[in-house]
């Protein structure tokens, strides 16, 4: 149904059609994807800034946990805390000594990181407390951050204290103290920072750029707040984060305080998020001017596209309409009209033609007029020619009947030889003759010249007989023959052998006509076979002649193969194929 309406459109209306939907569709289409790819590539860069200032944050929050947990690491590792913390003491002197030592190891620490407390909580009944740096074991049981430490094995167990005033939060992490010959616990180092001594030394990389970042604990809870500067909170004073716990890491633009903003989060290993957030405003403005800015161009463009393309199909069609009404003048008998050419471009070369066509129809008709009466002529000429073959057999007949009755059988024998030779050679106006019919063809011409110059040739015949009934076309071998017994015995006075042989190869009948005769040279050679294929020589005509009926009969599946040298004679191969519809019926 389109095919039918399509080929009903006229030529401007298709050329406008074309216009629209391949090419001003395709700009608007290519428009709005640019349009929309520089929305996306503005969002990924923004996008991967946010994601590289959150893995520096990150790196940098990785930096104190990682920075604690060495400490806590160091200490455990203390063999001097270690050895106060698990010998049995016998005097109050010795354990004075002992906690001295924990005391100096913990000023010493204390004075690199801030740290709210750090206290010691040991299981040796022998080394009393001192209340405040070393404890017993029990207490740390009544600890809300102890209960984490009962469920898992880690080695550090960190935990966020919220107050019920929303004060400041404390961080408290933990760790076992463990005799690694053993491998028993023989007490816990826990050290408690504040949320400030955490984060206050991260400044804001995202000041300039009118933004900032957050980081929230497992639970929603608010560490600390670089957007607003705000203390403490939680997720549900801040609707537009709630996503940021639906995945470990990704991004999504949302509406902040009224401003269309960019949002990235990550989470680190101890599942808090960090968050950086950018206002887009500006990027939205710079990009709603691009996009008007191109709705203008593709305004213009399709205007001035159809002004182009009204005036170019309006004269376009102007031209053709006038060429079509040339043509039906022509047609209606208006031999030789010409009309004007415009310019030189394809239409111009179609005017062009058309006169020339118009000028070549006045010359082919007055042609078929002069044609149709020569037509008429040589009809009455072959009417005329179909006496002659007749009157040529009744004519050789009469000669041969008062040969016979002059009693000379030589002049018998040569009007009968000649008598067969034009039977065959005219073959009632057929083209094809069977092999058998060839060769009688060839005996008679032999048997003509035996009569002109009588016991010089010797002629031998080796013929398969399943190859007689194969058809070939008629004068193949005689021009052959001729042309060997013309230059083969020039030196010999015209002696010599001539042998003619057949086979039949698969479908393919394969003729041979070989001579004893004095042969030719390699230049003489390459001559003739040039020669017969072009027919420029005299020579060569006759093996011309024969190969070109040949190939225009057969195509290039028949061959013509000459080999000679010097003193060796001449042989000519023929190698004609044989189909089911070209074989005749032996008898």
């Amino acid at each position: 149904m389109v095919a039918d309406y399509w080929n009903r459109v006229r030529l401007l209306q298709k050329l406008i059609l074309i216009v629209i939907l391949f090419l001003i569709v395709p700009v608007l289409i290519i428009g709005y994807y640019l349009f929309s790819s520089s929305l996306l590539l503005a969002q990924r860069e923004s996008r991967e800034m946010l994601e590289k200032v959150s893995y520096q944050l990150n790196e940098n929050i990785e930096y104190r946990i990682i920075g604690y947990q060495n400490i806590l690491m160091q200490l455990s590792l203390d063999s001097g805390i270690t050895t106060t913390l698990t010998q049995q003491y016998q005097s109050l002197q010795e354990e004075v000594t002992g906690l001295q030592q924990i005391n100096s190891a913990v000023n010493r620490i204390r004075s690199y990181f801030p740290m709210k407390t750090i206290q010691f909580y040991k299981s040796n009944a022998s080394l009393h407390e001192d209340g405040g740096t070393v404890l017993n074991l029990e207490k740390a049981e009544q600890e809300v951050w102890y209960a984490p430490m009962e469920d898992k094995t880690r080695q550090f167990y960190w935990y966020y204290e919220w107050k019920n005033d929303h004060s400041e939060p404390s961080l408290h992490i933990s760790k076992w103290l463990v005799d690694y010959l053993s491998n028993e616990r023989f007490g816990l180092i826990h050290v408690e920072v504040t949320n400030r001594a955490l984060f206050d030394q991260i400044t804001n990389p995202l000041t300039a750029k009118k933004g900032g970042f957050l980081v929230l604990d497992a639970k929603g809870k608010v560490l600390s707040n670089y957007m607003d500067r705000r203390d403490g909170g939680d997720i549900g004073e801040l609707p537009y984060l709630e996503k940021i716990y639906e995945s470990e890491h990704g991004w999504y633009s949302a509406k902040i305080n009224g401003l269309q903003s960019m949002v990235v989060y990550d989470t680190n290993r101890l599942g808090w998020k960090i968050v950086t957030i950018v206002g887009q405003e500006e990027l939205w403005k710079r990009l709603q001017l691009v996009k008007n800015a191109a709705i203008t161009v593709s305004v213009l463009f399709v205007l001035l596209t159809f002004s182009v393309l009204a005036g170019f199909g309006l004269r376009t069609t102007k031209r053709l309409n006038s060429l079509i009404r040339s043509m039906r003048r022509v047609r209606d008998g208006d031999m030789g009209l010409t009309i004007k050419v415009h310019g030189k471009d394809e239409l111009a070369d179609l005017e062009v033609e058309f006169n020339n066509m118009s000028s070549r129809l006045e010359h082919s008709l007055s042609e078929i007029s002069e044609a149709r009466s020569r037509t008429e002529t040589e009809k009455l000429n072959l009417l005329q020619a179909q006496i002659n073959p007749h009157f040529l057999y009744n004519t050789l007949a009469l000669v041969k009947s008062m040969a016979m009755d002059v009693g000379s059988s030589e002049i018998g024998s040569t009007v009968d030889a000649l008598a067969r030779f034009f039977r065959l050679a005219l073959n009632r106006g057929v083209d094809m003759l069977t092999f058998r019919e060839e060769l009688e063809h060839v005996k008679a011409y032999l048997d003509i010249h035996e009569s002109r110059y009588p016991g010089r040739l010797t002629a031998v015949f080796d013929i398969e007989e399943e190859t007689l009934s194969c058809n070939i076309v008629k004068i193949t071998l005689q021009p052959i023959v001729e042309n060997a017994l013309l230059h083969a015995f020039v030196r010999t006075g015209g002696r010599g052998c001539l042998t003619v042989t057949s086979r039949l190869l698969g479908d393919m009948l394969c003729v041979t006509v070989a001579d004893n005769g004095s042969g030719m040279t390699k230049e003489q050679l390459d001559s003739l076979t040039k020669h017969a294929n072009s027919g420029t020589d005299r020579q060569g005509f006759g093996i011309y002649n024969v190969n070109e009926r040949l190939r225009r009969h057969y195509g290039q599946a028949c061959r013509l193969r000459i080999q000679s040298a010097p003193g060796e004679g001449t042989t000519v191969q023929l190698l004609i194929p044989q189909n089911a519809g070209q074989v005749a019926p032996t008898g």
